[in-house]
């Protein structure tokens, strides 16, 4: 039972970095591209114009084996998403900084 138990643990995908964006609107910097929302439930980011439910966030990227766009149909996603410290994210080579409360990005 005990080796049951290891091999599922085993078997399960690896936790998220820890080290995650705050929920919320992040606005291009300098760019007119499509902003990135996290959350406000986990899993879920919209970003490259595509809604993704059970997202991941982990080494440099993010992952997804569920996202829409404007066709409807599910498609994998996975691209480069960086947090820096700073709370600012990098993706497709831009810088991406939260909104504070209210508004949509300038």
């Amino acid at each position: 039972m005990r080796a049951l138990a290891i091999l599922a643990l085993l078997a399960g995908p690896a936790a998220a970095d820890p080290f995650q964006p705050a929920a919320g609107l992040y606005c291009p910097e300098g760019a007119d591209v499509a902003s990135i929302l996290v959350g406000p439930a986990p899993g879920t980011v919209g970003i490259d114009l595509m809604d993704c439910r059970g997202a991941r966030i982990a080494g440099g990227r993010v992952t997804s084996a569920r996202c829409y766009g404007n066709g409807g149909a599910a498609v994998a996603y996975e691209a480069e998403l960086v947090l820096l410290p700073s709370g600012v994210i990098l993706h497709d080579g831009m810088r991406f900084r939260r909104r504070p409360e209210g508004g949509p990005c300038p």
